[in-house]
């Protein structure tokens, strides 16, 4: 009688642990995958003009909502199709372009990644017209007084999967104060590269943005 009671006891406590142990297995799982798109997004979007973005940690379901244009898309495809208006867009109205992260964090509470940035851009024509103002050493400066920029906020939310189901994306004031990380200059273009998600002067009307 003893020896039943103390395996029902047992059988008891399993069914108790089990599900315990499966909540902590699937939080440890989100964490993961939270700390896995904040990670890439971190990484390559500093990157966008120079290299392809990965696609892998966004659901072929993804919905994209732009509250800029407007316009919403659903689907993976339509939003690699959207990158790559922008670039082309980018590209042939400036010369100079490049993505800077300002500020990127994860929040575990709504399971999202969130994203400060901002665009900048220079026209080709200004750099021609305005070089001869400054020395060789200088171009800094050029591109300095020159360029225009677009800032933008988005918020990435992830799914049970644990990959991106939604992108939306604000239009933000510029704000000269924030702090650019420091890797966002490996996102610098010449004339000839791909170009970008657009600055001031890039009409995100023309595009779905």
């Amino acid at each position: 009688m003893g020896t039943c009671n103390l395996v029902q006891r047992a059988a008891e406590n399993s069914r108790k642990t089990k599900p315990k142990t499966h909540e902590s297995q699937e939080n440890k799982k989100s964490a993961e995958s939270l700390a896995r798109a904040y990670n890439v997004l971190k990484n390559t979007l500093p990157k966008l003009f120079v290299e392809p973005l990965d696609y892998s940690i966004y659901s072929p379901n993804l919905i994209f909502q732009n509250n800029i244009t407007g316009k919403h898309t659903i689907g993976l495809y339509h939003y690699v199709k959207q990158i790559a208006i922008l670039r082309t867009v980018g590209h042939l109205k400036y010369a100079y372009v490049k993505f800077e992260i300002l500020k990127i964090t994860q929040h575990p509470e709504d399971y999202t990644v969130r994203i400060r940035w901002r665009v900048k851009g220079i026209s080709g024509l200004k750099v021609m017209f305005q070089f001869w103002k400054y020395k060789i050493w200088q171009l800094k400066e050029v591109l300095k007084d020159q360029e225009a920029w677009y800032d933008g906020f988005s918020i990435c939310y992830l799914g049970d999967d644990g990959l991106i189901i939604k992108h939306i994306v604000d239009k933000v004031m510029p704000d000269e104060n924030l702090e650019i990380m420091s890797n966002s200059t490996a996102s610098a273009l010449p004339t000839g590269s791909l170009a970008a998600t657009a600055s001031q002067k890039i009409s995100f009307s023309s595009v779905a943005a």
